[in-house]
């Protein structure tokens, strides 16, 4: 009898310490803390997931690639990440799919030591990235490439987030970083040089995308359906209220606030209302990646892409 009425407890327990089916619980990785991702910060402050019936969980991540293993490893339902970073993820046989664009900008700059003047210098330099698999990592080697540089010429370090590579770069710990806004804007007014804005190698470019696994997009297509509907009220108030967003930018950016209201400007029309990618570049970066051993299997647009909730909510 004790051990039934034990049991009894610890079932009544369990029920009264799972989630309510009335409110849908998402977790959300986000691949960094970036201007990028202000219609996400807006959505959750104003309360439209909310509004949704849903109960959205934020997690910050350093890199792509750690936010792309808590995805693999299903401790996340769906990514805010760099396009770049889903191929190696895909290419490698996970059923990952980019179904939704957050903002399509090439917001990157490459600084460096103010005696590192042109990339015919580049041999023998240090070049910090975030983690190996990351979009720095790639932007760094698609640089070094276009300038006819070999990777094994120069030494890739894994520094971390953007101020930790701007940290390595002013104590001189390396010689080259991509950085993004504020951190360009710093740079440049503490003598750095700017070796290349990186939109001069690709003008349009799919920063940021929604990503999950096919299998829970089809499982839970009504609740990521709810989720775009607050999200797109979210970017709709960004682009309509720069006060407010600017504000909210500063509580989750953390933006110096001198920064804040050019950062917001640089951004806002790269927010895309109706959820589309920009793919133009996509086949030549899965190439570039194939050709270069990272990853071990040609994919294709199709194969990154789910363009089904775009049409549906799109228009």
């Amino acid at each position: 009898m004790k051990r039934i009425g034990l049991l009894m407890a610890l079932a009544l327990l369990l029920t009264l310490t799972l989630p309510r089916p009335s409110s849908a619980k998402i977790v959300v990785g986000l691949s960094s803390v970036n201007v990028a991702f202000l219609p996400v910060y807006v959505t959750e402050a104003k309360g439209f997931f909310k509004d949704e019936g849903l109960d959205v969980l934020l997690v910050l991540f350093n890199a792509g690639a750690t936010n792309l293993q808590a995805l693999i490893g299903g401790d996340i339902h769906m990514m805010g990440s760099a396009f770049v970073e889903t191929i190696g993820g895909r290419a490698a046989g996970v059923d990952i799919k980019n179904f939704w664009g957050v903002c399509n900008i090439m917001p990157f700059q490459l600084y460096s030591q103010a005696d590192f003047k042109s990339m015919k210098q580049a041999k023998g330099k240090r070049f910090a990235i975030s983690r190996f698999g990351s979009l720095t990592d790639f932007l760094t080697r698609a640089t070094l490439r276009h300038f006819g540089v070999d990777s094994k010429e120069v030494t890739i370090l894994q520094i971390g987030s953007t101020p930790a590579r701007f940290a390595a770069l002013s104590a001189k710990a390396v010689d080259a970083s991509i950085v993004w806004f504020p951190v360009t804007e710093i740079a440049k007014s503490q003598g750095y040089n700017k070796l290349l804005d990186l939109k001069e190698i690709f003008p349009e470019w799919p920063y940021e995308t929604f990503a999950a696994k096919e299998s829970y997009l089809s499982k839970e297509r009504d609740q990521v359906s709810k989720f775009l509907r607050a999200y797109q009220r979210g970017v709709k108030y960004t682009i309509e209220n720069k006060a407010d967003a600017v504000k909210i930018m500063g509580k989750y950016v953390k933006l110096d606030p001198a920064y804040a209201p050019a950062g917001y400007d640089e951004y806002r029309d790269s927010f895309p209302l109706n959820g589309q990618i920009a793919e133009k570049i996509i086949p030549t970066v899965i190439e570039e990646e194939f050709q270069t051993g990272r990853i071990k299997k040609k994919v294709t647009v199709e194969d990154m892409v789910d363009r089904s909730f775009i049409k549906a909510l799109g228009k």
